[in-house]
């Protein structure tokens, strides 16, 4: 894992609680990253909102009291979902700009800032948009996208500031050359990059010769899935399929879909909050995905495919955890290529996780409650694993290639130490890719607590894999099958007339499996919900018999 001049180190990161402690700062400070992305949830300012109360009571941002959190102000319930979800007030931009200030003022991120020097982007999810399960409906959207721009140095000048600023999201590309040092900063400004087409216009100028790609050249995009996001359903509309639902608004797509088709970058990487491959839950409320809303993925994947940009990976992040996902995805005018993988790399949960504690709250974290949720969370997520189908998440082999051989790829995980079997991790962590320009490979690495320690996760694929000019081992073959097939699919049904075909490359999910796990989710939420209550219970009948015993000489 030690970086040659011949290679580039990118880091993620995502649901960071500015009132929690983190730790990783300095692990990833020791891998000195160029760069660094927020994939989300950068603070934490404001859970299971969908009701503002203007009235709430918070410490002033100056006084010497903590910043309380409006994740910890309950408003009760919201019974016109099913099940009812709690209510929790919204951040206002005052809120927001305190904690963003908190989060600045860490000593721990300033120490990562100052002695990487590294250059920070990112873009929004719900908490630090201000809005648990945030969407359209957000009062201060617009406010929420600058406000997050000042916090990670967005010049105001720059077209994707102006974006924000009327309102349209927090979205952009940043591009960075490796082949030319401009004085140890490699980001392109806008205009010499060439790809945001609200810089260099919408036309597209390339039917009558190849796209010229340079060879150390990285686009990192990074989309809103919240400014423009339609809401989810109540009630039971929320556990269907919203075929209409939206991500990202006319405007983002057409400036996505424009963008890829000027890049030139020898690898593109597209960041935003949310799950893209995964299909985990069906009620939208409990599980945000993509697959929620199967046409917007749909066109997702089809602007990734058809946009024909080298060698693209998809970062996630939101779900406290990190996993390591692919589909094999082709073309339909182009049945006879290779199938190209599609490879989503999920890292999130740096100050919480599911191997920790999954709530952001701090009286979970600094009290005895922690204990009892630390087991219930981590027995949750790991029997989640066993018993769902998920044949997105990657698996390693049993017998992992040679890990001393430089050359050798890991394309489904299980390399330089890390995790075996399925490709997920429920620790603390923050995520990397790593560019050999030499070996012209992409290694993806989630890395915990302990820097000493090997990855978390870490798999490798060659450029030429993931931009479907070479085979990648385990691809499915059988593309008409798999057009033909018709009816429900646990990831999702295949959009008839979409442009693309992405399967997750082990096979669909079986719908009885799918149920089963649900079932048996079920069982465990209900032991460690009920089970309290029914050995309490248990214990006072049993000590009252035993009290009519003693005082009556009989048995009760």
């Amino acid at each position: 894992m030690v970086s040659s001049r011949e290679s580039t180190r990118i880091a993620f990161g995502s649901c960071n609680n500015q009132n929690l402690t983190n730790s990783l700062w300095d692990n990833m400070a020791k891998r000195n990253p160029q760069a660094f992305v927020w994939a989300g949830d950068a603070i934490y300012a404001g859970v299971h909102g969908s009701t503002y109360s203007s009235s709430l009571s918070f410490s002033h941002p100056h006084s010497c009291a903590p910043l309380r959190s409006p994740a910890d102000i309950h408003l009760g319930n919201d019974w016109s979902t099913f099940p009812p979800t709690p209510i929790m007030s919204q951040a206002t931009p005052q809120r927001l700009k305190a904690f963003y200030k908190s989060q600045l003022n860490d000593p721990s991120y300033q120490m990562f800032l100052r002695t990487t020097n590294t250059t920070v982007l990112g873009t929004i999810d719900d908490h630090d948009m201000g809005m648990n399960n945030g969407d359209e409906t957000y009062e201060f959207k617009q406010q929420s996208g600058v406000q997050f721009l000042e916090f990670i140095g967005e010049d105001r000048s720059n077209v994707m500031f102006q974006r924000a600023m009327s309102g349209h999201g927090v979205y952009g590309v940043k591009v960075f050359d490796f082949d030319n040092s401009r004085n140890g900063n490699h980001l392109l400004s806008d205009e010499e990059a060439g790809i945001d087409p609200d810089v260099v216009g919408y036309d597209i100028e390339m039917k009558n010769s190849p796209r010229e790609y340079k060879e150390k050249r990285v686009a990192i995009f990074v989309l809103d899935a919240r400014t423009n996001r339609s809401p989810w359903g109540k009630g039971f509309d929320a556990w269907k399929r919203n075929y209409s639902g939206d991500f990202l608004g006319e405007r983002q797509w057409n400036w996505f879909e424009t963008a890829l088709l000027k890049s030139n970058a020898a690898v593109n990487i597209v960041v935003n909050g949310l799950q893209v491959h995964p299909f985990r839950h069906p009620n939208a409320n409990t599980a945000e995905q993509w697959a929620q809303f199967p046409t917007s993925r749909q066109r997702l994947y089809d602007a990734i495919l058809k946009g024909g940009a080298r060698a693209p990976i998809l970062i996630s992040g939101d779900v406290h955890m990190a996993q390591l996902m692919r589909k094999d995805c082709w073309l339909r005018n182009d049945q006879s290529s290779l199938a190209r993988p599609l490879i989503e790399f999920t890292t999130s949960g740096m100050t919480h996780s599911w191997g920790s504690v999954f709530a952001s709250s701090q009286k979970f974290h600094d009290t005895w409650k922690y204990y009892p949720m630390h087991v219930m969370s981590k027995t949750i997520m790991t029997v989640a694993h066993w018993v769902f189908p998920m044949p997105d998440l990657m698996i390693s082999g049993t017998t992992p290639p040679n890990n001393d051989d430089d050359s050798t790829l890991f394309e489904n995980g299980g390399a330089e130490g890390s995790k075996q079997g399925q490709q997920y991790s429920l620790d603390k962590n923050f995520g990397e890719l790593e560019i050999d320009w030499v070996q012209k490979s992409i290694a993806i690495r989630a890395f915990g607590e302990d820097s000493t320690a090997p990855p978390l996760l870490s798999a490798s694929f060659s450029m030429d894999q993931l931009s479907g000019l070479e085979p990648i081992p385990g691809a499915i073959r059988d593309i008409q099958s798999l057009q033909d097939r018709g009816g429900f699919l646990v990831d999702g049904n295949i959009i008839k007339g979409s442009e693309s075909v992405c399967v997750n490359h082990r096979g669909t999910a079986n719908n009885a499996h799918f149920l089963i796990g649900m079932v048996a989710m079920t069982l465990v939420l209900s032991f460690f919900l009920l089970g309290p209550q029914f050995l309490l219970v248990r214990f006072i009948l049993k000590r009252w018999k035993s009290i009519k015993r003693d005082r009556t000489g009989y048995n009760v």
